[in-house]
This record gives structure tokens, C-alpha cells and sequence, in this order.
């Protein structure tokens, strides 16, 4: 890979983020909360539960094998190198500039559909609440828009104490409603086969791995720190803990909740499992009473708009990278005079998330899911697919990044070929089992979406080629921090 002239560098865009405002504690916040562990146990389970039935708790088992694997990848670069926008760079400089900017591209726009999700989830659940008209989600999906964009633009550190505080809540009230549920056995006793094919709804592997693409769902946002590794103290040190402590949390937590509400309905309750769009909400009202199902879905909308706070930043900080880097739009990376985050991008999110749900959310809405859930399924499996994919090329550039680094390391072919590949292998998996057999209604279309958005970024690509080649040069280029030899090998 050719070095980057440094006075490409210096002719970049100029704007720089809150170098070192966010602690350990903080990187710790955000990951957990894209995560958002609250949202993701009351309104994606009944998503994988629908074609995975009572083998849900499976489907999260393998998508989170699938996280590790990734969690080891992310784990190996940021130990070397810091940046924002993290796909986007590690990618450029372990499988060069071409695949570097594919998976900026795929990763800000899968992020960005995240954004229409999240807020429209938060819709639903603020009307069913309080016992409004469900057509009112639009009402409270743009006032959640609005206060998104308050909190995007002001200090980020503000910002990750609210998720914290946010996240330790739901948490803690669903570790209730799973402590009392597995002690009372649920509806039929304990069911260790809940780990296994046998209880799909869709015939056992082609149910399950359906199901896992709502499931990498849950867990995408695991390494999101990873993405603020220039605006975090010691990056090279505290992302790489923050990455381990939310995905060795998640699995677990996912695990035992989808578990618990396995057994509340019953393994053998598959159907009717994945009939309630709110089933963590029944088995907390079943199980402990109805002031704790009321709870759970307060503390899931609250984790639905803070998610939908954390991937709008995750999807601008890409933007801003990109930006900064010449590859898109130079307005992208310059950043809020007073508050040093990246308005220009923030602004871009938001009006793009707005116009995806209303064309979503009205004139093409399916009838068997309604409004918000067009919207929620949609584009969570749109954003999924999108996602899938550049952790795929993650992965793989980890292969060929620990290989080249390997005279800095104790390089072995069992965690720096075979964990990266178990990774890849099992969310290509999950890719092929979204899209095979065809899903339904308008989730038929979301492949195509991903494909043709794909495209564009291959169209988009080779003009830059062709017209801005000092730009190409630029990808991958800024570091927030760099670690030395391994770093510096790339750039040779």
C-alpha cells in the first residue's frame, strides 16, 4: 500500500472532535447503549421468535459467537491504531482504500437506518403507553427527533451519562423479570433445547439463521466505541476494555433473557411467541405483575430513543471521517465551533432518517405489520444486511492485518486466521438465511435495497477514481492515535 503524502493530510478538511473528553466509563456507556439491550429484548425477540420460534435463545447464541469473533478482529486494530469512524479506516488499511470505502459507505448508511428504526419503535410504545391511537407514532417520532438532535450536537460526554444512567435502569428491571421466571420454571419447567434446532418455526436451520439477522440486530452496536477513538482518553487502552465488557455482557444477558421468555411462553409456544410484539412485556406482567410489564416497556422506549441518539452519532462520525477525508461532501467533516461534534453530518442523518420513515412509514407500509413496524422491520433488516457486510470485511482485513503485523505480535493461525473466519463464516450465514427463503411481505425488498445502495457506493468509487484521485488517496489516512510499527506497516 503506497504511504500518504503527508500534505494530503494537511489539505484535508479541518475540523477536529473533542480529543480525550470521553473516559472509560463513557466508551463503556456507548457501546452498551447502541446495544440497547432494553429495546432489543422487548422489540427484536419477537422478530427472531417469529421464524425461530422456541429455538430464539439459539439464534442470539450464534449471532453472538458471531460478535466475538468480531469483538477479538475490532480488538486487534484498536490496540494499534485509533480513529473515528472505525470500519471505514481499519478496513482501508488492511484490505486498501477501495474496500476501506465500501465499508465506510455500507456502514454509515446501515447505521443511519437504524435511526428511522429506533424512533419509530420509540413511537409505538410512547401511543400504546398511554393508550393512544397507534397512527399517533408519528407525533412522537418527531418530537424524539427533535431532542435527538439536541443531544447530537451538544457535548458528547452529556450525552453517554444519559445513556449509562439509561441503560443500568432497563437492565435492572429485566434482570427481574428473568431471575423470576427461570426460579418459577416458567410454563413447563427448564428447556435446555431451547439451544437447539429442533423448535424452529421455518424447518430448523433455514428458521434459525433467518432469525439470526434480527439477532446480529441486537448485538450490532457492540464496538461502537471503536468509532470514538478520537475522542476518547487512552484509546488504545480503554476502547479495547470498553469492547469486552459490553460484548461479554450482551451475550450473556441476551442469552438468559430470551431464555426466560422462552420458557414463559414455552418452547413448544413457538407461534404464539412470536405473535406478541411486546412478549417481554407479557412475561414480565405474567410472571412478576403488571407494574413490572409497564416498567419494561418504559425502560425499552427510553433504550429505543438513546440507541437511536447512539447510531445517528456512530453514522455521523463516518460521515465526518469520510468528510474530513475528501471522499464525500467537505462540509461533512467540520465540526461545531463550541461543541467539537460533527453538526454538519448530525444534520445530514436527521433529515435522511425523516424522509426513510415517512416513505416507510405511509405510502409504502405493509398492512401485516402496520406503520411503525414497517418501519422498525425494514429498516432494521436493511441496516442489518448492510452491517453484515462490513463486518465481514472486517474480519477478513483482521486476517490479513494480524498476518502483517505478526513480527508485533504473537501470531498463532487459531485466534488470527480461524476466530475471524468462524466470524465471517457465521454472519454470511445469517446474510444467506435473510434472503433465502424469500422473506415476507416488504421484507422481500430488503436485500435489494442493500445490493443497489452497494452499487451506487461502487458507481460513486470509480469517479472518484476517475475525477478526484488525491481524495482515494486520503481514505484511511487520519488517525486519532497510532500505534507504531503495526501502523506504520500498513502504510508500506
Amino acid at each position: 500500500m503506497a504511504k500518504t503524502d503527508p500534505a494530503l493530510i494537511a489539505g484535508a478538511a479541518t475540523g477536529e472532535l473533542a480529543r480525550g473528553s470521553l473516559r472509560l466509563v463513557d466508551a463503556i456507556a456507548i457501546s452498551v447503549s447502541v446495544i440497547a439491550p432494553g429495546m432489543a429484548m422487548l422489540l427484536n425477540v419477537t422478530g427472531v421468535a417469529a421464524v425461530s420460534g422456541g429455538s430464539t435463545p439459539l439464534a442470539f447464541l450464534l449471532g453472538g459467537i458471531a460478535c466475538l469473533a468480531l469483538a477479538f478482529v475490532v480488538i486487534g486494530f484498536t490496540r494499534r491504531m485509533a480513529a473515528a469512524g472505525y470500519a471505514y479506516t481499519y478496513t482501508s488499511r488492511s484490505l486498501g482504500k477501495d474496500a476501506g470505502f465500501m465499508a465506510g459507505w455500507l456502514y454509515f448508511f446501515g447505521f443511519i437506518c437504524f435511526v428511522p428504526m429506533t424512533m419509530s419503535g420509540v413511537g409505538y410504545l410512547a401511543a400504546d403507553l398511554l393508550h393512544l391511537n397507534p397512527k399517533l407514532w408519528i407525533l412522537f417520532f418527531f418530537i424524539g427527533m427533535a431532542l435527538f438532535l439536541v443531544l447530537s450536537t451538544i457535548k458528547i460526554r452529556f450525552t453517554t451519562r444519559v445513556q449509562i444512567v439509561v441503560g443500568v435502569v432497563t437492565v435492572a428491571i429485566i434482570l427481574i423479570v428473568d431471575v423470576v421466571t427461570t426460579a418459577k420454571g416458567g410454563s413447563n419447567g427448564q428447556a435446555l433445547s431451547a439451544f437447539s434446532f429442533s423448535h424452529s418455526l421455518k424447518g430448523g436451520f433455514s428458521g434459525v439463521f433467518y432469525g439470526i439477522i434480527l439477532g446480529v440486530t441486537s448485538y450490532i452496536g457492540f464496538e461502537t466505541a471503536a468509532d470514538f477513538g478520537e475522542e476518547t482518553s487512552k484509546p488504545r487502552r480503554n476502547i479495547p476494555i470498553a469492547i469486552i465488557v459490553a460484548t461479554g455482557f450482551v451475550v450473556i444477558f441476551y442469552l438468559w433473557t430470551t431464555y426466560s421468555i422462552d420458557i414463559g411462553f414455552g418452547v413448544n409456544n413457538g407461534a404464539k411467541f412470536g405473535a406478541d410484539p411486546i412478549a417481554l412485556k407479557t412475561t414480565a406482567t405474567t410472571y412478576v405483575g403488571p407494574w413490572l410489564g409497564t416498567l419494561v416497556e418504559i425502560g425499552g422506549m427510553c433504550a429505543a430513543f438513546i440507541v437511536c441518539v447512539a447510531c445517528a452519532t456512530a453514522a455521523a462520525r463516518t460521515l465526518f471521517s469520510m468528510g474530513r477525508e475528501g471522499v464525500l461532501p467537505a462540509a461533512f467533516g467540520r465540526t461545531h465551533p463550541r461543541f467539537k461534534t460533527p453538526v454538519n453530518a448530525t444534520l445530514a442523518v436527521t433529515a435522511v432518517s425523516i424522509v426513510m420513515a415517512l416513505v416507510m412509514g405511509y405510502p409504502l407500509s405493509d398492512p401485516a405489520f402496520g406503520q411503525p413496524f414497517s418501519n422498525y422491520y425494514f429498516w432494521a433488516t436493511v441496516g442489518t444486511l448492510l452491517i453484515i457486510v462490513v463486518y465481514i470485511l472486517v474480519c477478513i482485513g483482521g486476517i490479513r492485518f494480524f498476518w502483517q503485523t505478526r513480527d508485533t505480535r504473537r501470531w498463532n493461525p487459531i485466534a488470527h486466521v480461524a476466530v475471524p473466519v468462524i466470524g465471517a463464516v457465521v454472519f454470511a450465514a445469517a446474510w444467506y438465511g435473510s434472503v433465502h427463503p424469500t422473506p415476507p411481505g416488504i421484507l422481500k425488498w430488503t436485500p435489494f435495497v442493500a445490493v443497489v445502495w452497494l452499487v451506487i457506493g461502487l458507481g460513486v468509487l470509480a469517479w472518484l477514481r476517475v475525477r478526484r484521485p488525491q481524495s482515494v488517496a486520503m481514505i484511511g489516512s487520519i488517525l486519532g492515535e497510532e500505534g507504531g510499527r503495526d501502523a506504520a506497516v500498513l502504510d508500506r
